[in-house]
């Protein structure tokens, strides 16, 4: 059985890079996934999906695939789950007819529109929750951060997501293997969970794939949007660990952690966690006194317009042990 061509198209518009149709040549370009071009992520456009001849080429690595096993390699979804996706597609209009909420755990929404492509903004230029997505991502600075991430989402059909900004987790292979959808109303926020995660999936760390172990110091933090902040920093989102974020933490275990929770010790949970950490010989970070109105490092970033935070500040007031014990309590 071949795939519905559309089916396809929808999948190379969702994983590859900067994404968008030569008509002259009835070919697909983009950027590829699998090597990411070196530097010429977003510069140049090598990887191509040739409708005529129904496979995939990248003029950089040097591969190629059928459809269906570039899509089982960029999506880790197995050859029965995708066929059985591809029945619901509809080929007249190129939109799936199944429920959102049985997308295989890691994957995003099936209608996700990537906000750092400039053939999708341009389709949806005049779609008011992508603009206000946009404004949001322009605000928080997330397009000019350090670790800028490679792509960020917005789905505006998702039951469960919709109207959030949905923030990728990948891993070491930049594959997406989890995803958080943030609140970009105030509405959202008093109605919901500021951040919402996908349902089903096991909960992986954030910013994994930009951490270089040649660096002494690797920055923890709760959030995705703080870590991309600081080098070298990554996100558990939340203040728990799970088994499998616990087991990638180990991997870096001759790397000298400094935890950075957001500034809310009236936060019983919070405080906990600070406890625990120290309990257990990490350094953690204490928020000087002069910082008391700010709430987490992207308030900071916003405030004095900062792409980047020095660790050199993290580092000052990061401290373990019966100093850390004592200036928790101050």
């Amino acid at each position: 059985m071949s795939l519905n061509p559309n089916y396809i198209v929808s999948k190379f518009y969702q994983y590859a890079g900067f994404p968008s149709y030569k008509k002259h040549s009835a070919v697909y370009e983009g950027c590829c996934p699998s090597c990411r071009e070196g530097k010429s992520w977003g510069k140049k456009k090598r990887l191509y999906y040739i409708v005529k001849e129904d496979y995939l080429y990248c003029q950089n690595c040097g591969r190629s695939w059928k459809p269906i096993n570039w899509i089982i390699e960029q999506s880790g979804q197995s050859y029965h789950e995708i066929m059985e996706e591809a029945k619901g597609f509809d080929s007249s209009i190129g939109v799936k007819t199944r429920k959102y909420e049985k997308s295989p755990a890691g994957t995003l929404p099936e209608d996700s529109i990537n906000l750092f492509d400039n053939t999708q903004l341009t389709y949806y230029k005049d779609n008011k929750v992508v603009q206000d997505a946009l404004q949001y991502i322009i605000t928080r600075r997330l397009n000019t951060a350090i670790n800028k991430p490679r792509a960020l989402f917005i789905s505006v059909k998702d039951f469960i997501h919709k109207d959030r900004l949905i923030i990728p987790f990948y891993d070491a292979n930049n594959q997406i293997e989890f995803y958080q959808t943030r609140a970009i109303y105030k509405k959202d926020e008093i109605n919901r969970p500021k951040y919402l995660s996908k349902q089903g999936a096991n909960k992986s760390i954030f910013g994994i794939r930009n951490i270089d172990p040649n660096l002494e110091y690797l920055f923890v933090l709760e959030g995705p949007i703080d870590s991309m902040f600081i080098v070298n920093g990554i996100a558990v989102g939340g203040v728990s660990l799970s088994e499998k974020q616990e087991t990638q933490l180990e991997k870096y275990k001759f790397m000298t952690k400094i935890w950075i929770l957001d500034n809310q010790l009236d936060n019983k949970e919070v405080k906990d966690k600070m406890n625990e950490l120290i309990d257990k010989g990490e350094k953690v970070f204490i928020w000087p006194k002069e910082l008391k109105d700010y709430k987490d490092v992207n308030e900071i970033c916003q405030k004095y317009k900062l792409d980047q935070i020095s660790p050199k500040f993290f580092l000052k007031y990061s401290v373990e042990g019966m100093e850390a014990l004592m200036k928790l309590k101050v």
